[in-house]
């Protein structure tokens, strides 16, 4: 809790008082995963304030999960990685949310994935990186396993509908502060330059925890090529020994020469 003392000196222009709105530069102290050593201090790396709210038993559901079930080396990976591309979360968690929901919904803002391996709860980076955990634009994901027509069963490709699959003009709100004083809400639209105004208008609304233009800049570009790039989905099963390498948020190639309509 934090504790603002107001003092009003002429009363007889005052009615009423049924508010007051305060500008805090700092949160909570929680544990940096990004730094070395111990010791606390406020952070707005989502991995960081995820991690708090997974093992801290005051402000989180440590009772319930506890740090055994948070995989805290991904943690620190995620969180050096949001620090060296400047993704931050700097938002209010003002009232009850479901964890697991409330992670996962804004670790794609971040451009992570929120995954659970042998148990424990981690974010994982979605996009390739340098040794300097910067995104590597030109670098190529790591695959880590090859399925063809011989290993798996039950193949279903479901394709996207002409309207999931619609270019789009992508809009993104984001926050600008002001030390003291009043937030501005921005936005920034971004499409292909192959692509005309006309198209439909898609907007991202990030203004509630988003203020660098940068991080609202890049995830736009994710979005539009995610939309350009994915025109199906597929599912099947495989045999332990043909997935025995492979975690959640990693790469693999499928191969088939099945003709799938739909």
């Amino acid at each position: 809790m934090s504790t603002l003392g107001l003092k009003i000196t002429n009363s007889k222009e005052w009615t009423s008082f049924s508010n007051v709105s305060a500008y805090l530069r700092q949160g909570m102290k929680i544990e940096c995963l990004e730094k070395s050593g111990s010791g606390k201090a406020a952070s707005n790396l989502f991995p960081n304030i995820a991690y708090a709210l997974l093992t801290d038993p005051k402000i989180g559901a440590g009772d319930a999960v506890g740090k055994a079930s948070v995989d805290k080396t991904a943690m620190a990976i995620a969180a050096k990685y949001c620090q060296a591309n400047h993704f931050y979360w700097d938002g209010v968690v003002s009232e009850a949310v479901n964890l697991r929901e409330f992670i996962f919904e804004n670790a794609g803002f971040i451009l992570c994935d929120f995954t659970i391996k042998g148990g424990k709860f981690a974010l994982t980076p979605s996009l390739p990186y340098d040794s300097n955990f910067v995104i590597d634009q030109n670098a190529k994901p790591e695959i880590r396993a090859l399925f063809t027509d011989g290993v798996v069963r039950n193949t279903e490709v479901t394709f996207l509908t002409p309207e999931e699959r619609q270019p789009f003009q992508a809009v993104v709100l984001f926050r600008e502060e002001t030390p003291n004083g009043w937030p501005d809400t921005h936005s920034l639209r971004i499409r292909f330059a192959d692509e005309t105004d006309d198209i439909p208008i898609e907007e991202f609304d990030l203004s509630g925890f988003c203020t660098s233009r940068q991080q609202a800049k890049k995830f736009a570009k994710v979005a539009l090529m995610l939309r350009r790039k994915v025109d199906h989905g597929i599912k099947f099963e495989t045999t332990p020994q043909a997935a025995m390498s492979m975690e959640p948020g990693q790469y693999f190639k499928f191969a088939s020469k099945v003709t799938h309509v739909q």
